[in-house]
């Protein structure tokens, strides 16, 4: 799946939009280096995010969703926080 769409459906930002001009702007790192908004995750992946207020956030990618939507209860269970706080 494409970082791109992973972080809007984790709800790590609030648009694709968004996420790509992150990657673009290299706040996006992806097992350590920079991502593009097209770049692969799968599982157990390790993702760096720094939002515009210069929180990071860690993650571990635990799952891939297979559809185009997922719930608010079911967006804790595609990844596990290892550093930072989550907030879109």
């Amino acid at each position: 799946m494409r970082v791109d769409v992973f972080l809007r459906l984790a709800g790590l930002v609030k648009t694709r939009s968004l996420a790509g001009k992150a990657c673009g702007a290299g706040a996006v790192l992806v097992d350590g280096h920079r991502a593009k908004s097209a770049s692969t995750l799968a599982r157990g992946t390790i993702l760096r995010l720094v939002k515009p207020d210069g929180t990071v956030i860690t993650i571990e990618v635990l799952d891939i969703p297979s559809s185009k939507s997922v719930s608010r209860s079911e967006r804790q269970n595609l990844f596990r926080l290892l550093d930072g706080e989550p907030s879109c």
